[in-house]
């Protein structure tokens, strides 16, 4: 359960309260989602689990549905920065280690968070499926500027690379094997330079 602020006077100012209610919310909804599955999860557990009360949750969301989605655009905004962060130095392949050392790090790194945004995202609807095609796609124009694509045969290539990462992904966190998700990164980069090698 997410340890909730101690009652009373705690220092804080009433923006940093509400951001800590809703990081409280953010893990609350990977933790129960995990175990009970998007459809199964209802508001009563969220609030349940971050130890906020219903009028809390409705400050901060409208609904579910609402949580789920500010938390998919936190996560894809956290992670699309971190990823993007790739070193000037170093050859095409190096730096494509770098950028796929870091997803799978960051997917390995906090599994059920992953798994709620890889895996439950096919149960929140059309409006979340979206937000994972356009994330998956923002992965795909950083390959494909670190492989310096021109042609369209190459970036189709590139589209079919991050397509077949985000498949393994997900195939590991549904086993929930987080080493299976960093051991992906030798034979990973072992593909991408066969399938891509000819465009370094």
């Amino acid at each position: 359960m997410t340890k909730r602020l101690a009652s009373g006077r705690h220092h804080l100012t009433r923006d940093e309260v509400a951001a800590d209610q809703r990081r409280r919310l953010f893990k609350a909804l990977a933790a129960v989602m995990v175990e009970k599955g998007y459809t199964s999860t209802t508001v009563e557990d969220l609030i349940k689990h971050a130890q906020v009360s219903r009028a809390t949750f409705y400050q901060h969301f409208d609904s579910k549905q609402d949580c789920f989605m500010s938390g998919y655009a936190r996560s894809q905004r956290l992670i699309i920065e971190f990823i993007m962060a790739v070193p000037e130095a170093g050859t095409t392949m190096q730096r494509f280690g770098v950028m796929l050392s870091k997803y799978l790090g960051y997917m390995a790194h906090d599994p059920a968070t992953a798994r709620l945004f890889l895996v439950e995202v096919y149960a929140a609807g059309p409006e979340a499926m979206q937000r994972r095609l356009e994330l998956q796609q923002e992965f795909v124009v950083g390959v494909a500027n670190i492989f310096n694509i021109h042609t369209q045969a190459d970036r189709f290539a590139c589209q079919a690379l991050v397509a077949a990462i985000s498949t393994l992904v997900t195939n590991a966190l549904i086993a929930g094997d987080a080493d299976a998700v960093r051991a992906l990164d030798k034979p990973i980069l072992e593909f991408a330079e066969r399938v891509l090698g000819g465009s370094v």
